[in-house]
């Protein structure tokens, strides 16, 4: 039997940084990855405080991006983000360099599948396969860092993450220097679509995958002919989140932390991480995890699902927003509450001033 304080079955950018700070603590903790080397699909874009905030090398950074476009059929608008850049990077390496941190600070690490767990008063036992054979791992808290598809979800609270399947795939015939994002019903559906440049090359995706005829005709939309392989990966809504239940601690996106209209997840699993770790670290009880949580990010988070439902309902709302992004004023306001720290709550008035700015 190995014995650990806190055992985190997920080695990304949630289970590694909260490794990280707990090591930095003194608290004894082991992180579970079951592929050391897996890459998950993603397009790789972090906001760029994101490196001096968590003290993450610059190093592993591929290309910066400070302009995003937003595109509805042939209109284009160029957004400036230099404020806020974002920063382009290669997943694997990315998570590597994070879990090398965590293991330099003190973590444990070890590569092997999760398999049950085992719920006491007190602490918890998990059991782990690797190479054919078992081994169980004593813990004072369990943390579900584990994903979108996390197992440890369907085992201790019966449910799923809420997610919603993308497409995409990787091309290389055409080479994007800013963020797009697309949208519309035709590629898009109630969501966005994206072009983006990529550690090698670029990637192009789109949130609606019920069939592959969206990313179809986005591909066409982009002039792209380029034979790909289009593959396809679930990612989370802000529904139906959690935190905490029967000394397990859920993060990141087996928690649902994934911020809605942009979908901007590694980000908000960091941060939430370090809240998590805090909590632990003070020895607090572990509802003041879900209560910190809320007081920094539910009334973005819900701000943003309200906005999305809003102006990605159907084409018309599409194209009011659009409207609206023409207007230097809300891009500059809505890119500092995407991007930055700013606040902006969904009410009367907010909309009041979003329509005078429209009909100027």
């Amino acid at each position: 039997m190995i014995e650990t304080d806190i055992l985190i079955v997920g080695g990304g950018p949630a289970g590694a940084t909260l490794a990280t700070y707990l090591s930095a603590s003194h608290i004894s903790n082991i992180i579970l990855q079951r592929n050391l080397s897996f890459n998950k699909p993603c397009g790789g874009g972090i906001r760029l405080d994101t490196f001096d905030e968590f003290e993450i090398d610059k190093k592993i950074i591929k290309k910066n991006v400070d302009t995003i476009v937003l595109v509805f059929k042939s209109q284009r608008i160029e957004v400036d983000i230099s404020g806020t850049p974002i920063a382009i990077v290669e997943r694997v390496e990315f998570d590597t360099h994070l879990r090398n941190k965590a293991k330099e600070s003190g973590t444990v690490l070890y590569e092997a599948t999760f398999v049950s767990v085992e719920i006491f008063d007190t602490y918890v036992i998990s059991t782990m396969k690797k190479e054919g054979k078992y081994f169980k791992i004593k813990s004072r808290y369990l943390i579900a860092a584990d994903g979108v598809n996390s197992k440890i979800r369907r085992i201790v609270n019966g449910d799923e993450v809420y997610s919603s399947l993308t497409h995409y795939t990787d091309i290389h015939s055409k080479q994007y220097t800013n963020c797009e994002f697309h949208f519309g019903e035709e590629v898009a559906d109630k969501y966005y679509a994206w072009a983006f440049p990529h550690a090698d090359g670029s990637n192009i995706g789109t949130l609606a995958a019920s069939n592959q005829n969206y990313i179809k005709r986005l591909k066409v939309n982009l002039e792209i002919d380029e034979t790909t392989i289009i593959l396809g990966y679930k990612i989370p809504h802000f529904k139906n989140n959690i935190f905490y239940k029967n000394r397990v601690f859920f993060v990141g996106d087996s928690a649902s932390e994934v911020l809605p209209f942009t979908y901007e997840g590694i980000y908000y699993a960091m941060s939430s991480a370090k809240i998590l770790a805090d909590v632990l670290i003070e020895n607090q009880e572990p509802s003041e995890y879900e209560k910190r949580w809320n007081k920094k990010y539910y009334k973005k988070f819900h701000t943003l699902a309200l906005l999305q439902n809003i102006f990605l309902r159907n084409n018309f709302m599409i194209s009011i927003m659009m409207r609206l992004y023409q207007n230097k004023y809300i891009q500059q306001q809505m890119v500092e509450f995407w991007l930055g720290k700013r606040e902006v709550t969904v009410d009367f008035k907010f909309f009041m001033r979003v329509l005078k700015r429209l009909i100027k």
